[in-house]
């Protein structure tokens, strides 16, 4: 994984919130969420990570994974406008940061929630292995991405397949 960016600048009490711009494994970069409020990275930043789907995991050994998957998804939903779900998905991990009561209220509601195994399949949680870091700032962040959609992908090799075409009748005769 690399640390890329913050295409946004959304931050929660000065602390950067998602979304954060990783990329896996040399790809293009992806929207994730980072789930540790004590863990830092910096900029260019790698590291490696044991990759997990959260629905693959059993809701009641791995409540707080399947709360922040949640959580998740409101903050891909609204596109990271609200940086108190990034915060309260820290509160449920860490315990930390102090929340504003927007943020204890999604806290709340993430803990009210009932869950089945396989319900979050989509989204997968990036574990961070300690010691492989290139920075100078401990442990890297976990953080929690998505899987993209199946439409998705078919969009996107239907265009790549309509642009080579256009190239073919462009540059053959």
């Amino acid at each position: 994984m690399q640390f890329t960016g913050l295409p946004t600048g959304n931050s929660y009490s000065g602390i950067a919130t998602y979304p954060y711009d990783i990329s896996v494994n040399g790809g293009l970069n992806q929207w994730m969420m980072c789930v540790g409020y004590n863990e830092h990275i910096e900029g260019g930043e790698t590291w490696l990570a044991n990759v997990t789907s959260v629905g693959s995991l059993d809701p009641a050994a791995h409540l707080v994974d399947y709360q922040a998957a949640f959580l998740f998804k409101m903050a891909v939903a609204d596109h990271g406008v609200d940086s108190n779900v990034n915060a309260a998905t820290w509160y449920l991990f860490e315990g930390v940061p102090g929340l504003t009561p927007e943020a204890a209220a999604l806290v709340a509601l993430a803990q009210s929630q009932s869950f089945v195994q396989g319900e979050f399949a989509d989204v997968l949680l990036y574990s961070a292995i300690p010691g492989s870091e290139s920075g100078n700032m401990g442990k890297a962040q976990d953080f929690l991405g998505t899987t993209p959609e199946p439409g998705t992908l078919a969009m996107f090799g239907s265009g790549m397949i309509g642009l080579a075409g256009v190239l073919r009748r462009r540059f053959l005769p």
